[in-house]
C-alpha cells in the first residue's frame, strides 16, 4: 500500500494531539495536495513551519510528497529573524512591523507604548489583517489559528498565552526583541502614528490648568492630534516595562 510518513516535532504540540506530537504519521499520498496543505490539514498553520525535510533534503511548501517518502516538518527555532533568507520564505522582510487582530488588542497596545510599529484597530476584519500584512509586509499576532493559514500571510505569531504582559514577552523572546532598543511612548497608542515635538503655546488652550502650569514640553500625534507628554506616571510606567517584561541589557566586556 503505497504512503507517506511525516514526522512533526515536539514544537507543534500546541496544534497537535499528544498522539502526533514528536510522532510519525502514515498518509496516504495525494498528488494533487503540496506539503503546505498537508501540514495544514493537521492544524499547524505554514507560519509556524521552519523548515520541511523530504528524506533529508530541504524543499519548499509547493512540493508534493510522493510515496514513501519521510518528511520531517521543523518548527520555527526562536528568536526568529524575518530578515533572513530561508527556503521556506525566500522573500524576507527588511524590518519587524506588526498588524494585530482584535484578539490580541491589549498586547497590540503594549507594543505601541515600547514604540513598535504596530497596526491595530477592533475593526480589522480578517481579510483586512491578512490584506494589510501582505501590502505592508506586517507580522500578523492573533490567536485565531484560521487566519495564519491565508497564503497572504507569510510571517506570524499564534500567541499561545492568555494575559497581554504574558502574550507581550512571547512575542519579545520569540522574535529576539527583548533586549530593546526601544523608543518608549514614542507612538501614538491609538493611530500608531510616530509622535512629533510641539510648541506649548500652540496647544495651550487644550490643555488642563495643572498641565498647564507643571509641564513645558509636548508631544502631539499628526494622525488623530492627541497630546502627550510626560507627567508623574511615566517614569512609574517605564520602569514597570523594564522590571516586568523586558532583559536587562549587559554591557559589553
Amino acid at each position: 500500500m503505497e504512503a507517506i510518513f511525516l514526522h512533526f516535532d515536539r514544537g507543534f504540540d500546541f496544534f497537535l494531539s499528544s498522539v502526533h506530537g514528536d510522532k510519525t504519521i502514515r498518509l496516504a499520498p495525494n498528488r494533487r495536495a503540496s506539503i503546505k496543505d498537508i501540514i495544514e490539514s493537521f492544524g499547524v498553520p505554514h507560519t509556524e513551519v521552519g523548515k520541511i525535510l523530504v528524506n533529508g533534503v530541504e524543499v519548499d511548501f509547493s512540493n508534493i510528497p510522493r510515496n514513501s517518502e519521510i518528511i520531517t516538518i521543523c518548527s520555527i527555532s526562536t528568536p526568529f529573524d524575518i530578515t533572513r533568507k530561508t527556503r521556506l520564505r525566500p522573500h524576507p522582510f527588511d524590518t519587524i512591523r506588526f498588524v494585530a487582530d482584535v484578539n490580541v488588542g491589549k498586547l497590540a497596545k503594549l507594543l505601541l507604548m515600547l514604540g513598535f510599529d504596530t497596526e491595530y484597530s477592533n475593526g480589522f476584519s480578517d481579510d483586512t489583517v491578512a490584506e494589510i500584512a501582505f501590502r505592508n509586509k506586517r507580522v500578523v499576532l492573533t490567536r485565531d489559528t484560521s487566519l495564519l493559514k491565508r497564503k497572504k500571510v507569510t510571517f506570524a505569531k499564534r500567541i499561545r498565552q492568555e494575559r497581554p504582559e504574558s502574550q507581550l514577552k512571547e512575542v519579545l523572546e520569540y522574535f529576539g526583541l527583548d533586549k530593546g532598543p526601544f523608543e518608549f511612548l514614542s507612538r501614538c497608542t491609538t493611530c500608531n502614528k510616530k509622535l512629533q515635538p510641539i510648541q506649548k503655546q500652540t496647544i495651550v488652550h487644550r490643555l488642563e490648568p495643572k498641565t498647564r502650569k507643571y509641564y513645558d514640553t509636548f508631544k502631539i500625534c499628526p494622525g488623530c492630534c492627541r497630546i502627550f507628554w510626560q507627567g508623574s506616571h511615566y517614569e512609574d510606567m517605564k520602569n514597570r516595562f523594564a522590571n516586568d517584561f523586558l532583559k536587562p541589557q549587559h554591557s559589553a566586556t
